[in-house]
């Protein structure tokens, strides 16, 4: 090709690096969801993050990924789920990442300012994955590089859980139960947990509890009745709930509670079992946290180390290895 026609080719080239650049450099974007932070973090925009969550800037690991976070305003959301937009607005923002589920008022006003709202579907794995993958393309192309790096990473694990646990006939699959908030708060079918137990070969023990007829499959369900199903396992959001458990007489009863078999759920960016990417590690080491025997080729430690080198650039000691894995607190 002639230098004279290379030219204008070369320009052009040039000047769509700079726009995808600049875009990159000057998107404002703000979630009062806290695991979507997590995800826009993953995908490489966190220090486009203008508008955060309160949760989000008190986890130290989320903290030590982005420490600017620490003087990033929280989005403010009213008793009703309302976005305050005033403060969408004065932030500047040009992407508003919300779940559905969050009332955003004065959309046009919004709008006008130049404000995108993007409104997702939650408590399902399909429609975390499918986030990843639409906030990716709202982002731009080097986060859909990312995301599909995350997505063949996520495919993996299914396919390698599910290669350990065939042949496991279903009346061998381990009686779970999850308390999340309190020790007294569950979850049933459908939903985001039931989605990841499954992928991990449990029995979750509140799965039929909750109306089917209802939206929301979750809420506090009497201690007689886990007492009764007898869990083999329980795993608590937090360390003060799996504590409480272990102490109390009226749940000394449990098989999971006299095998020493209640755990805390790993934390890293965010709680492994809620809507963050880190999901890709929850059903991988929940399946050998039930069935260690037919999990002893993965090592846990090397997959969380590993997950968050290729995934966040964070570079953890040992020690941050062992407090995401087994949360002090």
């Amino acid at each position: 090709m002639k230098l004279s026609r290379l030219i204008p080719v070369l320009a052009m080239f040039l000047a769509a690096s700079l726009h995808a650049e600049n875009t990159h450099k000057e998107v404002r974007i703000a979630s009062p969801w806290p695991a979507q932070n997590t995800i826009i973090a993953m995908l490489g925009y966190g220090d486009n993050i203008v508008g955060t969550s309160m949760i989000a800037k008190k986890i130290p690991l989320f903290r030590q990924s982005l420490p600017r976070i620490e003087n990033v305003p929280a989005v403010s959301v009213n008793s009703g789920h309302e976005i305050n937009p005033e403060q969408i607005i004065a932030l500047g923002v040009d992407m508003l990442f919300v779940p559905h589920s969050t009332v955003v008022p004065q959309q046009e006003l919004l709008k006008q300012a130049g404000v995108q709202v993007l409104a997702f579907e939650a408590n399902s794995m399909s429609a975390l994955t499918h986030r990843v993958q639409q906030t990716a393309k709202a982002l731009g192309p080097d986060a859909q590089q990312k995301a599909r790096a995350y997505q063949r990473y996520f495919d993996r694990n299914v396919a390698l859980v599910a290669g350990h646990l065939k042949g496991l006939p279903i009346a061998q699959r381990v009686l779970l139960y999850h308390s999340m908030g309190t020790p007294l708060t569950t979850t049933g079918r459908p939903s985001l947990n039931q989605d990841w137990i499954d992928l991990a070969g449990g029995k979750n023990i509140a799965e039929n509890w909750f109306d089917s007829g209802k939206q929301n499959h979750s809420g506090e369900v009497a201690l007689e009745k886990i007492v009764t199903a007898n869990p083999a396992v329980i795993v608590a959001m937090n360390k003060r709930d799996a504590d409480d458990i272990l102490s109390s007489p009226q749940w000394a009863g449990v098989d999971a509670v006299i095998h020493h078999r209640v755990y805390v759920n790993p934390k890293g960016m965010f709680w492994w079992c809620r809507e963050t990417s880190e999901e890709a590690l929850q059903f991988l080491w929940l399946a050998k946290t039930l069935y260690p025997e037919r999990f002893t080729d993965v090592d846990m430690r090397k997959e969380t180390r590993d997950f968050y080198q290729q995934f966040f650039g964070l570079a953890l000691s040992e020690a941050q290895v062992s407090d995401v894995l087994h949360p002090p607190r």
